[in-house]
């Protein structure tokens, strides 16, 4: 029996592609200075090193613990300087287990637990084994919290898993936050895709693997017989050691799919693994190799794999629809692929590299409907919000979009933008019925779900919004907040004044620099009697938007209804906008 420590740097791969000279001296330094005088100090021998890891054996869990935080506290004093970016971080995992000497090395599975709990633990973390926690929870101040019982790597049975916070760092351990609702499971499969893991070496090439996750969730979302989560909430755990069945409480899926993607000149190789979140047992997981030019058959292979694991019943359509090839040339699908990411990305810098970048998507392939999709979205943008004041501005991005669902009319996101832009083009019946055909084709389409609510509202049915608005966030419940501004203006219309000033406080909370959120609570607050609430939201417009005026701000939002615009003009007049 002995307490065993496994120790890497997270991110090292990364960090050597970064500046390889510099991780190694840095490595080198925090070595020499840090660790390996708190290892001694506290009994602890090296047993084995390996690039950036390092395996110890301790006379005991509380030595081991012991060190382990003095060394988590040391490095964090260490990286205050340092850009967070590059900054050298440990993730250790403690075991006390039987061990195997060989020499000075130890094998055995209590080494295996240890080098587990070590991924499972956070950048600057401790992870520690039922059998650690026994031995030190009454005899340190260390907060304890109990991740439950985790399905690991060649373990024949779960681990039970604690993860360690000391000092005070107590006061931020996962275990005092409320726990958040979560939802039931549909009476369908249900799955999330995690981000897939960029294993390239270079996070230059993030895009990539990121490109690949979201390709395979816009693809399976298509599928009536199936509850797909959207990719917010599926980029939530980017990044992060989790605990699959966790992820599946939290989100209220069955399965869980996760993996990785290394691509290396024009070969990429995808290690996929799908997983019953339930048991935390695997259903599957395979290797695919190939090359750039098979990427989509690569893709299309693991959608079909998830089709028959989980029985899903294609209808017709669904299987004539089934597949994720959207362009011939691989060169336009990498730059649309980093348009994809750019376009997400707030303000006018983001959206004009985003156009660029589709335009050089569509230089290379002029019937790219997907690109031109976006591209038509990324140009409503800069004309809704003043980037872009050329006349014919709205009608360039209404052809993209058009074209777009011309060259594929089962291309559910040009339905979509389709329905958002005719709002102010050929009006709300055209808008409705497209995004009708957008959330047919692919009924998993949560951003769909977001903008059909809204047209709803501003057609003047704001009653019949709240389902697709409540159906969007049950598909993503972590979309952006800014999304959460339709229950301001659905309940602003329903007169439900106190709901839609909650809903977009927490949009405001969550991101203070959006001027909708600000014009809707002025609205509310104006329309609820609170003249001083609504001047107050008034400033904040004004410093968003020094040269906003009530009638221009009020020419913006396509209400169908006469007294609709004009509870909201009313309530920017209230709020102190000049005219």
């Amino acid at each position: 029996m002995a307490a065993i420590v496994a120790a890497d740097v997270a991110g090292y791969s990364r960090l050597v592609g970064l500046d390889e000279e510099g991780t190694l001296r840095s490595l080198h330094a925090h070595r020499e200075e840090l660790l390996d005088p708190l290892i001694a100090e506290h009994g602890g021998r090296i047993a084995n090193t390996a690039g950036d890891s390092l395996l110890l054996e301790f006379p005991s869990a509380v030595d081991a613990v012991r060190c382990a935080v003095a060394v988590q506290e040391g490095m964090a004093r260490r990286n205050t300087e340092v850009e967070e970016t590059r900054r050298i971080e440990f993730r250790i995992g403690i075991n006390v287990g039987d061990v195997i000497a060989q020499g000075d090395d130890l094998l055995g599975d209590g080494v295996n637990v240890a080098a587990r709990l070590e991924g499972l633990a956070d950048p600057g973390g401790i992870c520690i084994s039922r059998t650690a926690r026994d031995q030190v929870r009454d005899r340190m101040d260390i907060a304890l919290h109990d991740m439950g019982e985790v399905e690991v790597k060649n373990i024949a049975r779960p681990v039970r898993v604690f993860r360690a916070l000391a000092g005070d760092r107590q006061a931020t351990a996962p275990a005092a936050e409320p726990a958040a609702p979560t939802p039931p499971l549909p009476d369908k499969p249900s799955i999330a895709v995690l981000p897939f893991e960029n294993m390239s070496g270079d996070p230059d090439q993030e895009y990539f693997s990121d490109g690949m996750t979201e390709d395979l969730i816009t693809d399976i979302s298509k599928l009536s017989g199936l509850l797909v989560i959207g990719r917010n909430s599926s980029f939530v755990y980017k990044g992060k050691s989790v605990d699959l069945r966790q992820v599946g409480r939290e989100l209220g899926v069955r399965y869980v799919l996760e993996g990785s993607v290394r691509k290396a000149g024009n070969r990429v190789r995808i290690n996929a693994q799908l997983i019953d979140a339930e048991s935390g047992h695997h259903v599957w997981a395979e290797r695919h190799d190939g090359t750039l030019d098979d990427i989509f058959a690569l893709q299309d292979e693991i959608t079909e794999k998830i089709v028959s694991a989980l029985s899903v019943q294609l209808s017709a359509g669904e299987k004539d629809r089934l597949g994720s090839q959207y362009t011939a040339n691989p060169e336009a699908r990498d730059w649309f692929l980093r348009g994809r990411i750019r376009y997400r990305e707030p303000g006018p810098q983001a959206n004009a590299e985003a156009h660029g970048m589709f335009d050089r998507a569509l230089a290379l392939d002029p019937e790219f409907a997907w690109a031109l999709a976006i591209r038509g979205y990324v140009r409503f943008h800069a004309w809704f919000f003043k980037w872009n004041t050329a006349p014919g501005a709205l009608d360039e991005a209404i052809a993209d979009a058009e074209l777009a669902a011309t060259l594929d009319p089962d291309l559910a996101a040009a339905h979509s933008y389709l329905g958002w832009m005719h709002m102010w083009g050929e009006g709300h019946d055209r808008a409705l019925a497209e995004h009708e055909k957008a959330l047919a084709l692919d009924p998993n389409f949560s951003e769909g779900y977001v903008w059909y609510a809204s047209t709803l509202t501003y057609s003047g049915r704001p009653e019949l919004a709240v389902e697709p608005n409540d159906r969007a966030v049950r598909l993503d419940p972590h979309f952006p907040p800014f999304f959460l501004v339709n229950y301001g203006n659905m309940y602003l219309l329903l007169g439900r004044y106190a709901e839609a000033e909650k809903y977009l406080r927490t949009v405001i909370e969550r991101t203070p620099d959006f001027p909708v959120s600000y014009m809707f609570l002025a609205a509310v607050k104006a329309a609820s009697g609170d003249e001083a609430g609504a001047r107050k939201a008034g400033a904040e417009i004004l410093r968003l938007m020094p040269a906003a005026t009530a009638t221009a701000l009020g020419r913006q939002f396509p209400y169908a209804r006469p007294e609709h615009l004009a509870r909201m003009v009313d309530g920017l007049r209230t709020a102190g906008l000049p005219e």
